[in-house]
């Protein structure tokens, strides 16, 4: 008998995101320009926007203090 194949490990299994959490990270990252993501947990969840440089930064940091 020849060697036996490796085994491949599966990704751990995410419950896809609904349309509507799909639809408001579209919204977000057209609108603010930079990559947002949305994961939400049993109490809560996370917000994650992802810039490429502090120019970036600090313009999302002048839109979240201007527009209240």
């Amino acid at each position: 008998a020849g060697p036996t194949p490796a085994k491949v490990k599966s990704a751990p299994s995410t419950p896809e995101k609904d349309p509507d959490t799909l639809a408001l990270e579209k919204l977000m990252t057209d609108t603010i320009g930079m990559i947002v993501t949305i994961e939400h947990k049993s109490r809560g969840g996370t917000l994650r926007v992802n810039y490429r440089t502090l120019d970036q930064l600090d313009e999302l940091c002048r839109r979240l203090k201007d527009e209240r």
